[in-house]
């Protein structure tokens, strides 16, 4: 299977190096320093603490020609860097374009460039950071998944022969995958927790560890995500996955569960460094579910409250 990992970021490196380790003919799409290091140095990665680094060998690339085939295209990057690179998508002759890129716009756009017929969707339950040339990354694996699975779906909704192929792909590299047939009310799901969890983060300059000491302003949080998914509901999009019940449930009862967690090393690695990266696409993404906002009938006072903090300076 020849695949071909655009981007290098935290989670293409992950994807590529997994992908490659397992088997698979990988080719990663890079520029400039990074192209350099996975050249000369290969995919390093590593676990949180002192676990041993594992180095893979890849394929690189720093350009994508329109007669360049592969058998899959995982598209991994961040919402803000999209637009740059569909024409060069629209151009190029593979059949199957996974974008792995976090929205609540909708896909009419991806659509539009690519076609419908080539456009796959997904979103990783995996994350890190890069430190100088090796990615220190985590995999949703076992408890993680109470909260999120690396999910992969067709823009039609259907299970289709290249959807079960992508998953079973990704199992034999040992990132757990699962299917949803419908990936635009997960994304949408996903963003209305995403952007209170990273907002309310913004407002302690992404210290989790102060956070998780803020009582009223974990309730704030998870208020600002029901507001979300009632936003979501008034518009006759389901939240999704199911499992995620227990994000329903009175903030109250859930408010001291996520006080604990949110002053946990996972949340840092899996939250806080994020958000300290991705500050961009946060403003994009909280600009795409305002829309969504807009359009409903619903009060979102909590919401309101936590966009402030996109203003913060981070240190």
């Amino acid at each position: 299977m020849r695949i071909l990992v655009y981007g290098a970021g935290v989670i293409g490196s992950i994807f590529a190096g997994r992908l490659a380790a397992a088997g698979q003919n990988v080719t990663v799409l890079a520029r400039g320093k990074r192209l350099e290091q996975i050249q000369q140095q290969g995919i390093v990665l590593a676990s949180p603490g002192s676990g041993p680094e594992v180095v893979i060998p890849v394929n690189t690339v720093e350009s994508l020609a329109p007669d360049d085939e592969y058998d899959f295209v995982l598209v991994v990057m961040q919402r803000t860097q999209i637009d740059d690179v569909l024409p060069v998508l629209a151009r190029n002759v593979s059949q199957n374009l996974v974008f792995v890129v976090n929205t609540a716009g909708g896909y009419e756009q991806w659509v539009n460039a690519v076609g419908k017929n080539r456009l796959l969707l997904g979103f990783p339950s995996a994350g890190g950071e890069r430190v100088g040339h090796k990615v220190v990354h985590f995999i949703g694996r076992g408890f993680l998944r109470v909260f999120q699975t690396t999910t992969f779906g067709e823009y039609s909704g259907q299970k289709t022969d290249r959807v079960n192929t992508l998953i079973r792909m990704f199992h034999h590299a040992r990132i757990p995958s699962v299917f949803c047939n419908d990936m635009d009310a997960w994304q949408k799901t996903h963003v209305a927790m995403m952007t209170c969890i990273a907002n309310a983060l913004y407002g302690y300059h992404c210290d989790n560890n102060k956070l998780s000491r803020s009582y009223s302003d974990i309730k704030l949080m998870l208020q600002g995500i029901h507001e979300g998914f009632r936003v979501l509901n008034s518009l006759g999009i389901k939240t999704k996955p199911f499992k995620l019940w227990y994000m329903k449930l009175p903030v109250w009862l859930i408010a001291g569960p996520f006080k604990v967690f949110m002053g946990t090393k996972l949340a840092e690695v899996t939250f806080a460094r994020h958000c300290v990266a991705a500050k961009p696409e946060m403003i994009c993404l909280q600009a795409e579910f305002d829309e969504l906002i807009a359009r409903s009938t619903v009060a979102t006072p909590a919401i309101d409250a936590l966009r402030k903090n996109l203003n913060i300076e981070l240190e």
